[in-house]
């Protein structure tokens, strides 16, 4: 699992069956607590190349989320079978703390 930002939506011509009415979203890797010597307002530390990962919950753009790497979560989840060709899911939507 690790923290991320939702920075898009994926548009595509065609999908694999059992991903039929699914949203898919880019999200990018992030620190998942602000440092303290960052100044307020910073933005996130990135951690890693964005990816795409499945939204059942709503995500918008710009949101904090939890995503799970869990293939057969995100398989079980969409009711899909083990050709299901998706390992990422978003699995929390993250408040933010009040400065």
């Amino acid at each position: 699992m690790f923290t991320a930002l939702v920075k898009g939506s994926v548009t595509s011509l065609t999908k694999h069956r059992s991903l039929r009415g699914v949203r898919l979203l880019i999200v990018q890797p992030v620190e998942p607590l602000a440092d303290r010597s960052d100044p307020p307002g910073a933005p996130p530390r990135m951690t890693g190349p964005p990816q795409i990962a499945v939204d059942v919950l709503g995500a918008a753009i710009g949101a904090r989320v939890v995503v799970s790497g869990d293939g057969r979560g995100v398989q079980d989840m969409l009711a899909a079978g083990p050709d299901c060709p998706v390992r990422l899911a978003i699995v929390a939507l993250l408040d933010t703390a009040p400065e």
